[in-house]
């Protein structure tokens, strides 16, 4: 066989058949062992031991190996390849439509602040030039005045002139008094009606100027990392004993207020003061709120006197909540509220302070979610929990998704969520319950 090989490989003029050198032999042989050619005295020396093969059966089984890693290269690795072109491509779209939106959030803001600038603008002049008209008026009536007295007093020079030899001692003293009255009048009088109403320039420093604009940050800087597993005091709703409670690391509870006879399910602090609570009752099944049944969000002070209801649509009649579960306010006043739509469906409504409502978030896409509970961060973003899917959602402070935080590797069937400064919990269905550190 080493013989026919060798013969194949002379024959052909093609080839040059390299010379081993130390034993002065065609190099014919590979030594698999070593990764290295050897001629027919090597593999009976130094490689005696090693699984070598003629360089001919080497080459057949390259060539098979070839085949194969070439059919999966084609098949798998170039299709792979052409599907992450593909997604860079259409991550290179979604970034420029990212990047015009943003774009055109800022044009907005801009345009939203010249116009205040410009109705701002318009009120100053209007307040000066209203000033203007007023004082001016006052001007004009005590130019009207002295121009009466300066008459009165011309007059009365002349007629002195013209008399003051023939007319008696009594008289011509009377009309002195009477003219050092006038010119002692006039000059006593000051001009009233001065434009006393004045602008004053306000602050153009660069950096308030931003603030006002807003501000452009990484939304990769955005992200939390599990710390520690926490087991301390919490505050719950008591739908048994319809109250808000205590709940410490020793069990024992307290009652801060009673909601009866409505069931609050969440509640939270208000930006305003007070507090903001989940409440409904049982008069009717629990997806199917009918005339008489009270669903609702309650703006409450500490002791539990109620400042305002968010129940319905501006209209009166259309209803804002199914079962408001969960409820935050974030940093622009604007109240987000888990609305459940079933057993098996939730969305994340936003209301404006005054009570409008601003928009509906039933997930990224058209998927249905399970949206459990709400956060908002020092910067108006907006977290949900998901629980289908163990998901944690990040929304811009308009509702926008922005990006996942937390997918299934990090959390379990999250439920339940609580953020103060950079610390996250994120409890879920099984009773673990996880701390991360969150940075924005």
């Amino acid at each position: 066989m080493a013989a026919t090989d060798q013969e194949n490989l002379l024959s052909s003029a093609q080839v040059h058949i390299p010379m081993c050198e130390t034993h002065d032999l065609p190099i014919d042989l590979t030594c698999e062992d070593c990764d290295e050619f050897i001629c027919s005295q090597c593999a009976k020396t130094d490689h005696k031991d090693h699984d070598w093969k003629t360089i001919s059966t080497a080459g057949s089984l390259r060539r098979r190996e070839l085949k194969k890693t070439l059919r999966k290269v084609k098949k798998e690795d170039v299709k792979k390849m052409e599907e992450k072109i593909q997604k860079a491509t259409k991550l290179m779209e979604d970034n420029q439509n990212c990047c015009d939106s943003e774009v055109s959030k800022l044009q907005k803001q801009c345009d939203a602040i010249v116009s205040i600038l410009i109705e701002t603008k318009k009120n100053f002049e209007t307040k000066l030039r209203k000033n203007l008209k007023t004082k001016n008026a006052k001007v004009s009536e005590n130019k009207v005045d002295l121009e009466k007295k300066r008459e009165h007093i011309t007059d009365l020079i002349k007629f002195l002139e013209e008399k003051h030899n023939t007319m008696s001692d009594y008289s011509l003293i009377d009309n002195l008094r009477d003219l050092t009255n006038l010119v002692s009048n006039t000059d006593s009088d000051k001009e009233k009606g001065d434009h006393s109403l004045r602008y004053k320039i306000g602050d153009t420093r660069e950096g308030l100027l931003e603030a006002i604009m807003g501000q452009t940050f990484d939304l990769n800087d955005i992200n939390v990392t599990e710390r520690d597993a926490y087991n301390g005091d919490v505050y719950a709703t008591d739908n048994w004993s319809k109250s808000i409670v205590r709940l410490s690391r020793s069990g024992s509870i307290s009652t801060v207020f009673s909601t009866a006879p409505l069931e609050p399910e969440g509640i939270c602090q208000s930006t305003q003061g007070g507090l903001l609570v989940t409440l409904r009752d049982n008069r009717s099944a629990k997806f199917q709120p009918d005339s008489h049944s009270r669903h609702l969000v309650r703006h409450v002070t500490l002791t539990g006197d109620v400042i305002r209801e968010y129940e319905y649509q501006e209209d009166g009649q259309t209803r804002l909540f199914t079962v408001p579960w969960r409820v935050r306010q974030n940093g622009n006043t604007d109240i987000c509220v888990v609305n459940l739509t079933s057993h098996s469906s939730s969305e994340l409504v936003m209301l404006s302070l005054s009570g409008s409502l601003k928009l509906e978030y039933r997930g990224k896409d058209t998927e249905k979610y399970f949206l459990c509970d709400v956060l908002c961060d020092s910067h108006s973003n907006i977290i949900v929990c998901e629980t289908f899917y163990s998901q944690v959602h990040l929304l811009s402070p308009d509702g926008k998704f922005l990006k996942y935080l937390l997918t299934d590797t990090e959390v379990t069937k999250p439920l339940s969520m609580s953020l103060y400064k950079s610390t996250m919990w994120v409890g879920n269905a099984h009773g673990l319950l996880k701390v991360f550190q969150y940075k924005s």
